[in-house]
């Protein structure tokens, strides 16, 4: 058990319950100098507790501050990305079917609506089912994918895995917003599933589907639908609109 008098005594490997930790074994948990992790706890950076002199930190708040930093260098990363991506973005409607588009879907936690959009859609035969939500739902748990304050965008973590034979995108309008744990507040209720035979696809697709569903107005056109094929026609046109207005 650690000694709460000084960092010195109980600064070495962690202790036996691995809860609380040091600056010293902090250090070498995060793999930065003692320095710095004073710098941060003068920032109020960290989550920390004061006893008597001494810092101490309980590993399992530490753990959930580096999930949150994690999440917000993906968020950050991916839109960057997104931008280098668009001269060779993908078209959505095209990868859209009438029967892979679902409106005013009865209101359901997040992963039960995702299951559910993967139980009803039309995919290859030999697809798992149940192994494409779990992979979808393992992803949404890295990192939110409601990347827009309408509309959220999961895809498998590995899209290889399922051996798709061609790209395609799964539309689901839910009657209510949606939580999807996003830090950002954004609880969509327009949910793309994007189904791409890479991660390569994946991003090519998405960099286009950010830009189109970021639109209010679109938003509002697919939200008030009556059709899945005026839903469909919707995306059409506002993508030629896009297509149209982009800088050549």
């Amino acid at each position: 058990m650690l000694s709460i008098d000084g960092d010195k005594r109980g600064s070495g490997p962690l202790n036996q319950t691995g809860d609380i930790l040091t600056i010293r074994q902090l250090s070498e948990y995060l793999m930065v100098s003692e320095k710095t992790i004073y710098r941060m706890l003068d920032k109020n950076l960290l989550p920390a507790v004061r006893v008597g002199a001494q810092w101490r930190f309980r590993k399992r708040d530490i753990d959930a501050w580096l999930d949150e930093r994690v999440k917000k260098v993906e968020i950050e990363g991916q839109r960057a990305v997104l931008e280098e991506l668009a001269p060779s973005e993908i078209d959505i409607h095209p990868l859209l079917l009438p029967k892979n588009v679902w409106l005013d879907v009865p209101q359901m936690p997040r992963d039960e609506l995702l299951s559910w959009i993967v139980m009803h859609a039309a995919l290859e035969a030999g697809v798992d089912r149940e192994a494409l939500f779990e992979s979808i739902r393992t992803r949404e748990e890295l990192c939110s994918t409601a990347l827009v304050k309408d509309a959220a965008f999961p895809h498998p973590n590995e899209p290889s895995d399922f051996g798709f034979v061609r790209k395609r995108v799964l539309l689901a309008v839910a009657h209510e917003p949606v939580s999807f744990n996003d830090p950002h507040g954004h609880r969509p209720r327009v949910i793309v599933v994007i189904l791409a035979r890479t991660i390569q696809g994946y991003l090519l697709t998405i960099s286009r589907a950010v830009k189109l569903f970021g639109n209010p107005a679109l938003i509002g056109r697919i939200t008030r639908s009556g059709s899945t094929g005026e839903v469909i026609a919707s995306i059409r046109d506002a993508e030629e609109r896009l297509m149209a207005s982009a800088p050549r």
